[in-house]
């Protein structure tokens, strides 16, 4: 996998978290939101929560398959998406039309 494909994947799951972390427990939330926004490395959460290593990786697995689960029972992250993809259809739009009323308003 590409540096930008770690990219996606990494903004995809930081997203699918900002959508979904109420649906989490409050230490799956926690050990996502550390690993995910911090960079926090497995060693770094196993640690700070006092667990093992596996029980840490275990934790950040559990908690990304249930948010994967939900999305693909909703979708809400690609219906955010899909809006956010019309709204940037429609700036550019205004912003066409904004050039050409500019040019218009030149000429006479």
């Amino acid at each position: 996998m590409t540096a930008d494909g770690l990219t996606d994947s990494r903004l995809q799951r930081q997203r699918l978290l900002d959508v979904y972390s109420p649906v989490l427990t409050e230490r799956q939330r926690e050990a996502l939101r550390l690993h995910l926004e911090e960079d926090w490395s497995v060693t770094e959460l196993a640690q700070a929560l006092s667990i093992s290593r596996a029980a840490a990786h275990d934790l950040i697995r559990r908690g990304l398959l249930r948010m994967e689960e939900m999305e693909s029972q909703i979708g809400l992250c690609r219906r955010l998406e899909a809006a956010e993809q019309g709204r940037l259809a429609l700036e550019l739009k205004v912003a066409r039309l904004e050039v050409q009323l500019r040019q218009m308003g030149g000429r006479g």
